[in-house]
């Protein structure tokens, strides 16, 4: 099950520190943390309700109270582009700047690294 966490400092927050955040409440099997928020993907359902219900709200740094639900599916007609070799100093609306035009873009993230475990 994929879940959303939000308000997540994504320069001060590792995969690692958030697969350890919820690996009490189930198997987790990826986390990716992109800039101010993250997505981590567990095995089981229940494990998944489990953390959201003890994790939406905690504080992971004082002062940001991280925001945890099932993450929603994207949007009908929509495609997911990966783009590879950018450089570490591209950021997301530079990025996004270039795709615009071409067309609309309905979300971009520049993921400075991510961790998959299994």
């Amino acid at each position: 099950m994929k879940i959303f966490v939000g308000n997540v400092d994504g320069a001060d927050t590792t995969p690692e520190e958030l697969a350890a955040l919820f690996a009490p409440y189930g198997t987790v099997m990826s986390c990716a943390v992109m800039k101010q928020f993250a997505f981590v993907h567990m095995r089981e359902n229940a494990g998944a309700v489990r953390a959201i219900e003890a994790l939406h709200g905690h504080e992971l740094r004082p002062g940001r109270a991280l925001v945890v639900e099932m993450s929603r599916p994207r949007p009908l007609n929509t495609w997911k582009i990966f783009v590879g070799n950018v450089s570490a100093a591209c950021t997301s609306q530079e990025l996004r700047s270039l795709f615009e035009r071409r067309g609309r873009v309905i979300e971009c993230d520049v993921v400075k690294g991510g961790m998959y475990v299994g």
